[in-house]
């Protein structure tokens, strides 16, 4: 199970020999907890102690071995990942970059559907811990997603609020870069395409020439284009959304909206 400072302080805050019903899981789930001296029997089972130090902006994963971070180093990729707490959806951080806006990812991923309505056969570029694809699944006949981050993909296990993405039978996870991946498809083969690829550094081949003519490519006629537009470098005064607008009217897209509600472009081909 997973519990963050919340629920942890929550427990240590009840009286000594107390049982009580506690809510973990982000919410998802109802557990048991018998508060000991020094610690508390979860399930009648499991051990918390209580003498730990928890921090704010971790998530924390509770089984046989006691309480241990929800967060990573990957020798291939060179980079740290954590699960992130906020006041809704938890988020995955890469670096020191939240994948979603912290203020609510549950939010973030309503506005971005609600944008692009997406319909019929849908391309969600990039997984992540999949709230996307699974909002857009929804209403959407099928759902094809790429995630080519083996740590990203392993947390996204481990979140209890993605769950349902592995479960729904209208989605196709394919363990691959986006920019390759796409090349497979026909042409004129998708109804909607979302593109909420991470930041420049992470990622600059999702922001390439070379991709969009790729979404153009497999969009079929007057097909949606979803692109998520990053703040980079906003303090210094640059809008990327009006950059990737005039890269996107190259490429023949048409009727470009942006949305600041879903911080993104909606374009058709």
């Amino acid at each position: 199970m997973i519990i963050t400072k919340k629920e942890f302080e929550n427990i240590r805050n009840k009286p000594q020999g107390q049982y009580f019903q506690q809510l973990v899981d982000f919410g998802q789930r109802t557990v048991g907890v018998k508060r000991g001296a020094n610690q508390a029997i979860i399930e009648e089972s499991l051990v918390l102690d209580l003498g730990q130090k928890v921090k704010e902006d971790f998530c924390y994963i509770l089984d046989e071995r006691g309480l241990t971070k929800l967060a990573f180093f990957s020798p291939e990729t060179n980079r740290f990942y954590k699960l992130v707490p906020t006041g809704d959806w938890p988020t995955v951080a890469i670096g020191s970059v939240p994948m979603h806006r912290r203020s609510s990812p549950k939010k973030d991923t309503e506005n971005k559907i609600e944008f692009a309505k997406p319909r019929g056969y849908v391309l969600d570029t990039c997984m992540c811990l999949g709230y996307t694809a699974f909002a857009a699944s929804r209403l959407a006949h099928k759902v094809i997603t790429f995630e080519k981050d083996n740590i990203v993909y392993d947390i996204a296990r481990m979140n209890p609020l993605s769950e349902c993405l592995f479960k729904a039978r209208n989605i196709e996870i394919r363990r691959e870069d986006a920019s390759e991946g796409i090349k497979q498809f026909p042409g004129e083969y998708f109804d909607c395409v979302i593109h909420d690829p991470p930041t420049l550094k992470l990622a600059g081949e999702l922001f390439s020439n070379e991709f969009y003519s790729q979404v153009k490519r497999v969009l079929r006629p007057k097909a949606k284009f979803f692109h998520y537009t990053p703040l980079y470098k906003i303090k210094q005064g640059f809008k990327l959304s009006d950059s990737i607008k005039k890269r996107l009217a190259k490429q023949g897209f048409r009727n470009i909206a942006y949305s600041e509600a879903a911080c993104g472009l909606l374009c058709e081909k």
